[in-house]
């Protein structure tokens, strides 16, 4: 049978056995000695033992005392830093903020508004997890991300989806190679006869690229099939191979040039996507309002 006790009775008995002294402890909890008197009695009447022996000048703890003292400061301690940096979060004063991310939105916003928002919210433990668009909308349903930024799946109807905005396709390619394009723009046909890396076929990038070429009767342009986008920029940057992007890629910040794909055109949609239940940290709406505006100047 499990025994009832308060959380404030075991703080007053950890504080009572580390001063030594009821005057000593009753000042440092704020109350009188005879409020804790009370609650190291209370304690050791769920209990249904002595956890100090009382002496004119001191209180010498018991066995018994000296046990439980040993096993509930740390989880006394655990539970007052959780409780307390939950209060530092919900003042936006640090805490953790998780949130999900496809790819390219990773590899092309975040590095440009970390900066402002770690300005704001130094102390934020962040973590990113990266991911293909549906384990990003996924992240987000089961609550373990704050917000995820995706594109277009079927998502579940516990999500609040936010169409923050709406990009093309671009040819990347390493600048002075030979496999720079002297048009301005090309068509998916023309793309087909160079060497392109393609991400995965599950990725929402090639989900949505095949399934268009498929329906125009185009040849697939993939030459070569990574899973990371780091592979991907590696491989284009040696010059002797291309790749397709979404045009939210930030070519430029990684030493490349790119050049708009069409005929036919492929637009790609951004999502903001969190729960109807849960409302986000202000760490999470600072960085969230920085992804949207980010977003949105293109």
């Amino acid at each position: 049978m499990g025994i009832n006790y308060d959380i404030e009775d075991l703080r007053a008995f950890c504080t009572l056995v580390r001063a030594g002294q009821y005057t000593a402890a009753a000042s440092q909890l704020c109350i009188t000695t005879s409020a804790l008197s009370r609650r190291v009695a209370k304690l050791e009447d769920r209990i249904g033992g002595k956890l100090f022996e009382r002496t004119t000048r001191r209180v010498v703890v018991t066995p018994i005392g000296r046990t439980l003292y040993e096993r509930v400061l740390p989880a006394v301690s655990r539970l007052d830093a959780c409780l307390l940096e939950a209060s530092r979060a919900a003042l936006g004063q640090g805490g953790n903020l998780a949130v999900g991310t496809v790819a390219s939105v990773g590899y092309s916003v975040f590095p440009k508004v970390l900066p402002v928002f770690y300005a704001a919210h130094p102390h934020t433990y962040l973590s990113i997890r990266d991911a293909n668009a549906t384990v990003v909308a996924k992240l987000v349903e089961d609550g373990e991300v704050e917000f995820g930024v995706t594109t277009v799946v079927s998502f579940p109807q516990s999500l609040v989806i936010e169409k923050a905005a709406v990009y093309g396709y671009n040819l990347v390619y390493a600048k002075g190679s030979a496999l720079r394009p002297r048009r301005r723009t090309l068509t998916w046909t023309q793309v087909s006869a160079l060497p392109v890396v393609g991400l995965h076929p599950l990725s929402s990038t090639r989900l949505q690229i095949d399934s268009v070429l498929h329906a125009s009767g185009i040849a697939l342009p993939w030459k070569i099939e990574v899973d990371q986008l780091a592979t991907m920029v590696g491989l284009v940057q040696t010059g002797d191979f291309v790749a397709v992007m979404p045009g939210l890629f930030d070519a430029a910040g990684y030493g490349l040039q790119s050049v708009p794909v069409g005929a036919p055109d492929i637009v790609r949609d951004i999502y903001l996507v969190r729960r109807h239940d849960v409302s986000l940290s202000p760490a999470g709406q600072s960085l969230l309002g920085l992804i949207r505006a980010r977003l949105g100047a293109g």
